[in-house]
């Protein structure tokens, strides 16, 4: 059936930690609460993991079962 494949580790690795970098510059922990920071920060883990996921899905090649 229609199992998801996900991608591997590093590239989750790498989305989340640039998406993260970018997260910084636009909302500076500085300027923002804890709370805000951290709320942000599983905003950007939960976007990246999904954009990832649906985009390994759609370009990988599809595996011969």
């Amino acid at each position: 059936m229609g199992r998801i494949r996900r991608a591997p580790w590093w590239i989750y690795a790498v989305a989340i930690g640039g998406l993260n970098i970018v997260r910084q510059v636009l909302f500076p922990p500085a300027r923002m609460g804890t709370a805000v920071t951290v709320g942000l920060f599983f905003v950007v883990l939960a976007i990246g993991f999904a954009v990832v996921t649906v985009l390994h899905a759609l370009i990988a090649p599809r595996a011969r079962e």
